[in-house]
């Protein structure tokens, strides 16, 4: 935009010197023509003019000729040297370029256009897989298990009212023995090693008859409990003596005699020796179901 007005306004300076210089030669034409007699009587004049037109026709010819209607030669001889110095010194002047400006042109440079730097697309990381967990098991929770109900206690059963003799009685009649003896009184102390009348509520000690038997059948009652052991012992030994007579004397009753029981229900406890253990042992042992 500056160099295309800076170019218009140097043409319009020109036009206007231009049209200056083509007035300034009608303007001397015109002039030529009332003074030539002057000139024609004043040779010294005319090569004055002579003179001056030939400066100015040496000066300004590219201008001088291009006026319309006039000729270089015609023009110096008609116009005098003294009516037009002005003229003439114009005339010889030639247009000057008109000076540059002095801030030079800037052509408008276009900026080049930023390209945008896209930003180099972050390669994602491959993020390193977790390694599934694995997941604890549900176990299952331990049902608890109930609780055992107390087992309640046995009750006591009614202690059974009978007498030794009533059982010693049934085994007799139910089961087929040697016949047998009592033994009594202060004899129990000396075969049994027993205190009757300590221990004992109630008993029957019976042996048999004939040496040669080793049937023995004992049932006894217990005053206490703790009385147990003691009369056990002493059984123990009764049966042990009768073991040992017979060891050496009659085989089979010896069989017998190792084969010895002693059971107890309560406070009942029985010793025998025969040669049907199981059979008494049953019949003791239904007194108390």
């Amino acid at each position: 935009m500056k160099l295309t007005a800076i170019t218009t306004q140097n043409n319009k300076k020109r036009t206007k010197i231009t049209a200056l210089i083509i007035a300034c030669s009608i303007l001397m034409a015109g002039c030529g023509s009332g003074t030539n007699e002057a000139a024609s009587s004043d040779p010294a004049n005319t090569n004055t003019s002579a003179n001056a037109n030939s400066s100015v026709n040496g000066a300004g010819n590219d201008t001088a000729s291009n006026a319309p209607g006039s000729d270089a030669s015609t023009s110096a001889n008609d116009t005098p040297a003294s009516d037009t110095p002005e003229f003439a010194a114009a005339a010889t002047t030639r247009p000057t370029e008109t000076p540059a400006s002095d801030a030079a042109p800037v052509k408008p440079t276009t900026k080049p256009a930023v390209k945008p730097t896209s930003k180099p697309a972050a390669k994602p990381t491959a993020k390193p897989m977790a390694k599934p967990t694995k997941k604890p098991v549900a176990t299952d929770k331990p049902t608890q298990k109930p609780a055992a109900a107390p087992k309640p206690k046995p009750s006591q059963k009614p202690e059974v009212t009978v007498s030794a003799s009533d059982i010693v009685a049934k085994i007799t009649a139910d089961v087929e023995l040697p016949r047998l003896v009592t033994v009594e009184g202060d004899r129990i102390k000396d075969v049994y090693g027993i205190e009757a009348g300590t221990l004992l509520s109630d008993a029957v000690f019976m042996q048999a008859m004939m040496n040669t038997k080793a049937t023995e059948l004992v049932v006894v009652k217990l005053k206490s409990d703790k009385d147990y052991d003691a009369v056990k012992e002493s059984l123990d030994k009764r049966a042990t003596s009768i073991i040992k007579t017979f060891e050496t004397y009659l085989q089979d009753q010896y069989e017998e005699a190792k084969n010895y029981q002693i059971l107890r229900n309560g406070n009942y406890v029985m010793l025998s020796i025969s040669n049907d253990q199981e059979s008494i042992a049953e019949i003791f042992n239904d007194f108390f179901k």
